[in-house]
């Protein structure tokens, strides 16, 4: 995973999908998550996971390899965090995410389907990039803006 770039999205930079994902072919163009809503033609670097017992390990908050991923030093420049969906990702906000200061409890994230309540005051808003250079990187996911 050290060689993994960043999603620009979410900020990970796993690239192995839950042990309980549902099945896809990735290598489908046009396809469409229905966990996450990604469309596959944006993650032909994702592989599926090796195969373990899904009552020992049925998220990634739980798994010990991701759990150890967080500390890394990477990581912890890009202030990552487990997500039990998509593993370690960043806790910024993309710059262009919607406003989410008015946002209820129930309500779901017009990006990534993520409902508000299982990331209240775990995500944060991102830092202007107003005045940021062309092909300037982005400090959270070192991707350029």
């Amino acid at each position: 995973m050290a060689t993994a770039t960043a999603c620009p999205v979410v900020g990970t930079t796993n690239s192995v999908l839950p042990p309980n994902h549902p099945e896809i072919d990735l290598t489908v163009d046009g396809q469409t998550c229905p966990v996450v809503g990604a469309k596959t033609e944006h993650h032909h670097n994702l592989h599926k996971h090796p195969s373990v017992p899904l009552d020992e390990h049925p998220t990634a908050n739980e798994c010990p390899v991701l759990k150890n991923v967080v500390d890394e030093p990477k990581s912890k420049a890009m202030d990552d965090e487990v997500c039990p969906v998509i593993g370690p990702a960043t806790t910024v906000l993309p710059p262009d995410h919607p406003d989410t200061t008015s946002a209820k409890e129930g309500d779901v994230c017009p990006v990534t389907k993520a409902t508000v309540g299982h990331h209240k005051d775990k995500v944060h808003g991102h830092p202007s990039v107003q005045g940021a250079k062309e092909g300037a990187v982005c400090p959270v996911a070192g991707v350029k803006v």
